[in-house]
Formats: structure tokens, C-alpha cells, sequence
């Protein structure tokens, strides 16, 4: 009898365990989609690529990575084992570790077939990077120069990305369809841009030409210096939009 009674209350058990585990919901707030960031970036040195697959994954918006080649990228850069994915995947998941992100980062190769001119509006077309003329679809694309390849101004420099970012954000925010903001940021290699290439992004492609400021950065510190102020300024106007940071928080946690 001992035995059967210890038999029934250890099915008791299991039994109430069960039925809180069916009743508990999985997720009491599902996880809200976030801002998206696509880097266009022309071929550097390996070297500086190298180093640069870890730190663009741990930005959380980063969701995409493309490489072109630009019209002043060494082309011998082009064989680089840095261009690996048996490379660039291990580094990339370190960075989304450090970053402590799930969401993945798809990466796009795409060096042309020894064409003169790589950043060309048909291929940046097919890459879906170029704005679509017959509507507008609330894409801050950005293309980032030295205020020498293009300007808007008398003294000759591009406005800030922020203010870019934060114009195009605040007009989605307005529009009030539910659409997350996504940005798509054109940077150099380490010659920078010519002239053909910045008429090709802002007058057929429907990029705005921005700057980080009058310093002469390096690829490397162009990358992270233009996430980071793009990031920043998602952050900014998303946050806007009645997501606190402590909400973001209390979302990861969940």
C-alpha cells in the first residue's frame, strides 16, 4: 500500500507540473521588429576587412553586408581570403555574440565580372539598393564621401547622416503605416569614390550624400563611425515612436 500511495502522489506531481507547463504562454510579449541596416561597402584592403566582419555584426541593425568592387579597389584585393565564408562566418558570429544578437546577417559578395565600372545603377538595381523611380519607399540611403565627390552647400559639405537618418525615420514615423525604418550606407574604399561613382549613387540611384564630419577617416574608422551614428540616430527616432529603452529591455529578457 506504501508503495502505491508513494506511486500515486509521484503521478500527482508529474501531473500538476504537466499542466503548468501547458498553461504557461510561451512569450508574453512577442519581439517587436527593429530598424535595418544595410552596409554597401568598396573593397578596402583584406586586411582592414578582416578586422571589420566582427565589429559590423555586433551592431544589432546590421542585417545585411554587401561588397563591391569600387573603380579605385586594388583589384588583386578581390583574391582574398578574407572574401571567405569559411572566413568571414566564424568572425561574423563572434561579432553577433559579442553584440548579443540573434538576428542573422546575410552577406553578399559581389565583385563584378572585370566591367569598368562595378557601382553601376543596373547592378545596384538588381542588388535592390537603388531607389525605385516610380515610388518611394522610405529608404534612407546614404552614401557617404570627403564633401569632394559631391556637394550640396557653398562651403562644399554633405549634411550629417544623422540628419538624414532621423528625416527619413521621423517621415515613416509620421506616415503612421507600421513599416520599420531601414538605411542603406555606401562606403568607400580607401582612395574613396570618383566622380563617376557618386554620380551613379545620388543622381541615378537616389542616394543623398552625407558626411561624418571634416575629418579624413580611414575605411575602418568610417565603418564604425557611420554605423555607430546611424545606430544611434534609429535609436533616437525609433524611440520615438512610444518604444522606450526600458521596454526594449524588458523584451530581450523575455
Amino acid at each position: 500500500n506504501d508503495d502505491d500511495n508513494n506511486h500515486s502522489k509521484s503521478t500527482h506531481r508529474r501531473h500538476l507540473k504537466l499542466t503548468l507547463l501547458q498553461n504557461h504562454p510561451p512569450f508574453a510579449h512577442p519581439p517587436e521588429p527593429e530598424p535595418e541596416i544595410t552596409l554597401l561597402l568598396a573593397l578596402p584592403f583584406p586586411s582592414r576587412l578582416k578586422s571589420l566582419w566582427s565589429t559590423i555584426a555586433s551592431f544589432s541593425y546590421v542585417t545585411r553586408i554587401v561588397i563591391i568592387r569600387g573603380q579605385l579597389s586594388d583589384p588583386e584585393h578581390g583574391q582574398s581570403s578574407a572574401l571567405s565564408p569559411a572566413v568571414y562566418e566564424r568572425l561574423i558570429e563572434r561579432g553577433m555574440s559579442q553584440g548579443r544578437r540573434t538576428r542573422p546577417v546575410k552577406v553578399r559578395v559581389c565583385l563584378g565580372d572585370g566591367d569598368a565600372v562595378a557601382a553601376s545603377k543596373e547592378r545596384l538595381s538588381r542588388l535592390g539598393l537603388a531607389r525605385n523611380e516610380n515610388r518611394d519607399d522610405g529608404i534612407a540611403r546614404i552614401f557617404l564621401d570627403c564633401g569632394d565627390e559631391t556637394t550640396t552647400s557653398s562651403t562644399g559639405v554633405p549634411p550629417p547622416a544623422r540628419d538624414i537618418v532621423l528625416r527619413h525615420c521621423r517621415r515613416r514615423r509620421d506616415d503612421a503605416d507600421g513599416s520599420i525604418p531601414k538605411v542603406v550606407v555606401a562606403v568607400g574604399p580607401e582612395r574613396g569614390w570618383t566622380d563617376e561613382e557618386a554620380a551613379i549613387f545620388v543622381r541615378d540611384c537616389g542616394f543623398e550624400s552625407a558626411s561624418l564630419g571634416s575629418s579624413i577617416l580611414r575605411v575602418d574608422t568610417a565603418v564604425i563611425a557611420g554605423l555607430g551614428i546611424i545606430s544611434a540616430s534609429l535609436d533616437e527616432c525609433w524611440n520615438g515612436c512610444g518604444r522606450s529603452l526600458e521596454n526594449q529591455k524588458r523584451q530581450k529578457v523575455i
